[in-house]
């Protein structure tokens, strides 16, 4: 009898997790229990406007508990940006740190609180990323840190990194040590309550990239796979209806509990290498840029993890043949689908309407050195950042030029 051995896994550090409706009414109460004496919220302009954010903010103020906010976050935040805000927990000796938002406010809160714990003067942020050479893993930050999510998507509350971009070399990177993950998420799906359409559709596909990415990806694992299958099932079901029903409670609570589950038990999305260069390259919304990619990644790892493919066909009602290939044509063409029933174009119908006009080589050799600078292109199976990893990666980007 063949003995069939349960792959090893690893998992990184996690946060004190709060889930569900009404969670935001323990803020205060959490922060005062930790005898956090000044917090400054770090958020964006819309988002800290919302009822439950300045719910928040008086909630702590009647607790006495001072607190600043700092809401200049826009989509994809710099280094510089980062840097300053980093600069602020220093001079005013701020004990805790709000991250309240999408992925940039809670990126840019976790990138900010360990830069202020790094005991250099930094002159290139991007040298400090997953793919440089001067982080070191036992530097720590100098405050609590806490994050809420007012998405359902980016999964960012419990990742240990944290997407930034680079000013100086015009692309994305991922930064972080093992200390960047945060004390405490507060994940309440009623913050995601009446969010507009697309916005809903984008967060949602990202999670249903990360989802399927890590299924198939090398860091797959019977741990992970348990949660991520019910992830997809909840992705696949519901987002259609929060974007039809805004106010709909039960699929915003679905939405968020898988978004947060998606990222939250291990794993590396691989296809977000590519999807980050489509961002930063030509400004495409990173959900979008997400399931751009995600149809290359399942053809891509067709023979490497047909099992987990045929899993992913019986979660999205694809018949499967038994045929790794055809299986994986047949998963892909189903995510096409499904995300242009949500309103999303693939790439070159979305370059063109954005005025872009370059052509297929063209594209292939922007994306190509942006696409090596991400650590999850070291993620792939066949490898793409291995010997000639021009024609691989270049082999990837031009499927996603010519996806109809």
């Amino acid at each position: 009898m063949k003995v069939i051995m349960m792959k090893s896994y690893e998992k990184g550090k996690l946060p004190q997790i709060i889930w569900g409706s009404k969670s935001a009414d323990r803020v205060g109460t959490e922060l005062k229990s930790a005898d956090v004496q000044k917090c400054l919220i770090v958020s964006g302009r819309h988002v800290i406007k919302h009822p439950i954010a300045q719910k928040i903010i008086h909630s702590l103020e009647s607790l006495g508990i001072p607190c600043d906010v700092f809401d200049r976050v826009l989509p994809e935040p710099t280094d510089s940006l980062c840097i300053e805000i980093a600069q602020e927990i220093k001079r005013n000796h701020y004990d805790c740190i709000l991250g309240i938002g999408g992925g940039s406010p809670m990126d840019a809160a976790k990138a900010a609180s360990l830069i202020a714990g790094i005991p250099e003067d930094i002159e290139d942020l991007h040298e400090y990323g997953k793919t440089g050479a001067r982080m070191r893993e036992q530097w720590n930050r100098p405050c609590m840190l806490v994050l809420m999510p007012t998405t359902s998507g980016t999964g960012a509350e419990t990742t240990a990194s944290a997407v930034i971009s680079s000013e100086k070399h015009g692309m994305k990177f991922s930064f972080g040590n093992r200390n960047i993950a945060p004390d405490l998420c507060i994940i309440d799906p009623e913050f995601t309550l009446g969010m507009p359409a697309m916005p809903t559709a984008y967060g949602g596909v990202d999670a249903l990239a990360h989802t399927v990415e890590i299924l198939v990806g090398t860091g797959a694992n019977a741990y992970t796979n348990t949660i991520l299958l019910s992830c997809l099932e909840k992705i696949w079901t519901w987002l259609p209806i929060a974007v039809q029903e805004p106010e709909n409670l039960e699929a915003r609570e679905q939405l968020s509990w898988a978004a947060h589950n998606a990222l939250a038990n291990g794993g590396v999305p691989n296809g977000h290498a590519v999807a980050h260069a489509i961002g930063s390259l030509y400004h495409v919304v990173h959900g979008h840029a997400c399931m751009m990619v995600l149809p290359a990644v399942i053809r891509h790892f067709a023979e490497t993890a047909q099992e987990a493919i045929g899993q992913i066909a019986v979660r999205v009602g694809v018949p499967i043949t038994g045929d790794a290939q055809t299986d994986a044509k047949r998963v892909a063409n189903a995510i096409l689908s499904f995300y242009k029933s949500l309103g999303m174009k693939p790439l070159r119908e979305t370059l063109q309407e954005k005025g872009c006009l370059d052509d297929e080589q063209t594209f292939i050799e922007k994306m190509i050195p942006v696409v090596m600078d991400d650590f999850k292109s070291h993620q792939w199976l066949p490898p793409i950042h291995t010997g000639d990893y021009r024609e691989k990666v270049g082999r990837v980007c031009s499927a996603i030029y010519n996806e109809k």
